[in-house]
């Protein structure tokens, strides 16, 4: 059985640990601070536990040029030597048998403390291996949404040296931010970019086992190597999310024609090959009796919207009551926005400083113990002056009672028409290359749906209500299972007419409808509105984790029958 030892007594155990279990290290907890394990996972046994992790079916792998690739749930189980094993094997015919590992997503999340595993790496090409974490959900403003933090992934393949990868990712569908994060720091900028960040580790021995982990704190990750630090990325080079993550343990595979640079082609591999997992453990910081400091933001004006060519001022107030408040720290949807070394501070932005559309803005306080307290958030919308008003799709207004069609909102571009993170529909690019909107910010591969891919994503319709009174309305959504969130709190979609809120839709982000995207689309509960007759536009909010949303239906309600313009 494996033990947790603490490090002090690591050093009077260590003889004795040798003689007993020589494979088996002391713990190499960061020692600047007290942690409480919270997680663990030593893999004792013959059978994974499913109280804890849930396999991973979804992905495709090897079935490029020509190959045969089989899932097979034996390829990621425990080996009954205290070991979780995630392999890849070759049949005589040539069929690649793989997994893609386990996670304990709706099982275990946890935000901020220390990850830790145990492990021995892949080492041959086509594939990699990691354990990370990932966002419960993800999307582009970490005060919502998660982020995709890798312990480690050992890549790059085939090896040349005995190098493997610590990385931080922030949303891929964001336009990159390069040239060393300058789009990311402080006081820079208008627009969310992606981020995506990582550094290389070279050990003594590619064929032992290795202690990895990373320290997430409010304001920093800091990544370890055998009990050393390896690397250290703050908030000022990268957003810190607020927001609980789980931990996968993974097989990795992608097309070699698109990845060879890091991935290397399976053809070239020897095969069996496996990741080998000693040990998961998590733990959470243990401060004691020490407090941290007590941090309240507001705005010197209470508002609820800014135009992008006005400023807003923050005032920021922070206590401790056992130390001294070393410095505050202002935040807007995870990016750093201003600092000062003082308990209290006054801050003027400009608004484009800010984000447009709706921003989280976050402060928080160091103590001189290096405690960290958060303020509560408070939310401010940045809005784009002298934007016309959006306009019908194509020239011609969509009827109620009637379909909405989800890929017909309006014309008028971010801001107008729609207001999306996104910088581009990723469906007019390759693979897909589709036609459909292409120049737009809206992920929609034809009229049928659009992606509500992040929270606060919204589109607008101009529509012509024929007939005033009360209608059904029933809104369609596609959520493949494996897009399926375990967020805590519900999903929501928002309609709102003419700037007023008409009503809104309450589901679980549990719930999926199948394995197709753009199809099979399912109705939520309706919900009863009264509209006026004329012409009007109607908003569509999304506060929700990600799915496909696929239109509304609105049915008039009279005494005697319900009327639909289908």
């Amino acid at each position: 059985m494996k033990r947790i030892i603490p490090l002090a007594l690591a050093a009077l155990l260590l003889p004795l640990a040798a003689l007993c279990a020589a494979d088996v290290p002391p713990a190499t907890l960061p020692s600047h601070k007290q942690w409480k394990l919270v997680f663990s996972d030593e893999f004792e046994g013959d059978k994974l536990d499913e109280t804890k992790w849930t396999r991973r079916s979804q992905g495709k792998a090897f079935l490029w040029n020509g190959a045969k690739g089989q899932l097979c749930d034996d390829h990621a189980e425990v080996d009954g030597k205290g070991h979780f094993v995630v392999k890849v094997t070759r049949d005589a015919d040539g069929t690649y048998r793989y997994h893609n590992g386990v996670e304990t997503k709706g099982k275990f999340q946890q935000t901020y403390g220390y990850f830790e595993t145990r492990a021995r790496f892949t080492r041959e090409p086509g594939w990699w291996g990691a354990v990370w974490l990932y966002g419960v959900e993800v999307g582009p403003n970490p005060f919502l949404m998660g982020q995709e933090i890798d312990i480690f992934e050992d890549f790059y393949k085939p090896k040349k040296k005995n190098d493997f990868a610590h990385n931080v990712h922030l949303d891929a569908q964001l336009e990159s931010a390069m040239e060393n994060n300058k789009r990311v720091g402080k006081l820079d900028g208008d627009t969310l970019y992606r981020v995506s960040r990582g550094t290389n580790v070279l050990v003594d021995s590619w064929s032992d086992f290795h202690v990895v982990g990373v320290e997430w704190t409010p304001l920093e990750y800091i990544f370890y190597c055998d009990g050393k630090e390896t690397w250290r990325i703050g908030c000022h080079e990268v957003p810190v999310t607020t927001q609980p993550m789980h931990v996968l343990i993974s097989g990795c595979y992608r097309d070699p024609v698109r990845t060879k640079s890091y991935q290397g082609d399976y053809a070239d591999g020897h095969w069996p090959d496996q990741l080998t997992v000693d040990y998961v453990r998590v733990y959470q910081e243990n401060p004691g009796t020490k407090q941290k400091p007590k941090v309240t933001l507001r705005l010197a004006r209470p508002v609820r919207t800014i135009q992008q060519d006005g400023e807003v001022t923050f005032q920021i107030d922070a206590n401790d009551a056992d130390g001294k408040v070393a410095s505050v720290l202002l935040f807007s949807n995870g990016r750093i926005r201003a600092e000062q070394s003082a308990a209290s501070a006054t801050f003027t932005l400009p608004a484009k400083q800010i984000y447009r559309g709706d921003n989280i803005l976050i402060a928080m306080a160091r103590d001189n113990d290096g405690l960290i307290g958060i303020s509560e958030p408070l939310q401010l919308e940045v809005l784009v002056p002298g934007v016309a008003p959006s306009t019908p799709y194509l020239g011609k207004a969509q009827s109620i009672p009637g379909k909405i069609t989800a890929g017909y909102y309006d014309e008028g571009g971010p801001g107008a028409a729609y207001f999306s993170y996104y910088t581009e529909n990723s469906f007019g690019k390759p693979p897909w290359n589709k036609s459909f909107r292409t120049t737009e910010h809206i992920n929609t591969p034809d009229p049928s749906g659009i992606a509500a891919g992040h929270r606060g994503l919204w589109v607008n319709y101009t529509v012509d209500i024929r007939e005033g009174g009360d209608y059904r309305v029933i809104p369609m959504l596609a959520r493949p299972d494996a897009m399926a969130g375990y967020s805590d709190r519900d999903d929501r979609i928002r309609l709102e007419l003419d700037g007023q809120l008409l009503t809104e839709f309450v589901f679980s982000p549990t719930l999926t409808t199948g394995k197709a995207y753009w199809s099979n689309y399912r109705p939520l509960p309706a919900q009863t509105v009264r509209l006026p007759a004329g012409r009007h536009v109607l908003r569509v909010r999304f506060e929700a984790t990600p799915f496909n949303f696929g239109g509304l239906q609105f049915d008039k309600l009279t005494g005697k029958r319900t009327e639909s313009l289908k």
